[in-house]
């Protein structure tokens, strides 16, 4: 059975972080020292502020501000066919996704496929119910930010980030537009 996402299982221990570790699947870390992302190392070679710093989300906020978004956010892995969000669940995270490729599905119709640096699951942060499943295709890593931890920073900060989601929102909504635009009989345009 697949995993539904990490806010409906119970934490079986806390990694050195003090986030909760769910089924094994948050990634760990090398040589983390809270606060200092610019130095620690994922997978011994690449720094987590490398890693990011080429994906859009990311782009605009200096290292302090990377430094804090990171220590509120949470590093998992998906495998292939792994959910990471099922329908109708209820929590608040959103995810980048730093690595790999997903899947959007509805009805079992895929409506999207997303890749490096994407974003997705927006809506959790406000509390409301997932409209869609959220499928791993392909070994995946992520960033899952919580609604509780976001509002920890500082007020300037969550400013920024939440603007960062509108944009994306925007971008998303302007894409379906399109869409639906050219799909309408020429006579309606």
């Amino acid at each position: 059975m697949p995993v539904r996402g990490p806010a409906r299982l119970p934490p079986e221990s806390v990694n050195r972080r003090g986030i909760p570790v769910f089924s094994g699947r948050y990634y760990e870390l090398d040589n983390v020292v809270p606060g200092n992302y610019s130095t620690a190392m994922l997978n011994g070679h690449t720094t987590i502020l490398n890693l990011l710093e080429g994906l859009d989300f990311f782009a605009g906020f200096d290292k302090d501000e990377m430094n804090q978004l990171l220590e509120a956010g949470e590093w998992s892995r998906a495998t292939n066919e792994e959910y990471i969000i099922s329908e109708g669940d209820l929590d608040l995270y959103m995810y980048v996704l730093v690595q790999g490729k997903v899947e959007v599905i509805l009805h079992d119709k895929i409506l999207a496929t997303l890749e490096t640096g994407d974003t997705f699951g927006e809506f959790g942060l406000m509390g409301g119910r997932r409209t869609a499943h959220v499928l791993a295709k392909g070994d995946c890593l992520l960033v899952g930010f919580n609604a509780d931890r976001l509002n920890l920073l500082p007020l300037p900060l969550q400013i920024k980030f939440l603007k960062k989601i509108l944009f994306t929102l925007f971008a998303r909504l302007q894409k379906v537009n399109r869409r639906t635009w050219w799909d309408l009989p020429t006579q309606w345009r």
